[in-house]
């Protein structure tokens, strides 16, 4: 029979994760509440180097094209900031009486702005020995599509797929996509 180690048994993840927007900013807010916890996936397309002679997959010969990182998570809340990380390229606008607005007309279409991506959204998950992983994804953007349905008995639900984007003009320097840290509390 296997003998775990007690380091492993501790950094096991239980529990549902919580989700920040800009953590660690004077802009952070929690995100949510969310429903089913969240997932975060971290994929990469792996090309292998040709050359003659190949026998098959070759160590030293695998090149790294691309890394994409999103988080997925269902928020139960419908929040004017909520349908803003929700729907990025719509037009928020106040009537002028307290109330915010949101208009998609031809004017959303074309590029997204800069103004559209979130510094960071941050999920803790919570460890069996005590502490969290903090993942962090750096220029975040919710890009599911919006579906928002009012079911009998039952709570409406915004599904969203919140991705990581490199910096377009500093692709070529230390710029960060994401990171997992372990920490101790959730500092908020």
């Amino acid at each position: 029979m296997a003998k775990y180690k007690t380091e492993q048994l501790a950094n096991i993840q239980v529990d549902y994760g919580i989700a920040y927007v800009d953590y660690g900013e004077v802009t952070q807010k929690l995100l949510g509440p969310t429903k089913g916890g969240g997932t975060f996936d971290a994929s990469q397309t792996i090309r292998d180097l040709e050359f003659d002679g190949k026998q098959g997959k070759t160590k030293g010969m695998q090149y790294v094209d691309e890394i994409n990182a999103v988080l997925k998570l269902v928020s139960l809340a419908i929040t004017n900031d909520d349908l803003a990380i929700a729907m990025p390229y719509l037009k928020k606008t106040d009537d002028g009486e307290g109330n915010i607005n949101f208009t998609c007309d031809s004017s959303s279409l074309g590029l997204i702005p800069s103004s559209a991506y979130f510094k960071n959204i941050t999920m803790f998950a919570k460890l069996a020995g005590g502490g969290f992983k903090k993942i962090t994804l750096y220029n975040a953007m919710n890009e599911a599509p919006f579906t928002l349905a009012a079911v009998p008995k039952s709570e409406g639900t915004v599904n969203m797929e919140i991705y990581a984007h490199w910096e377009s003009d500093e692709i070529q320097t230390l710029d960060k996509l994401f990171e997992i840290t372990t920490v101790p509390t959730i500092a908020a």
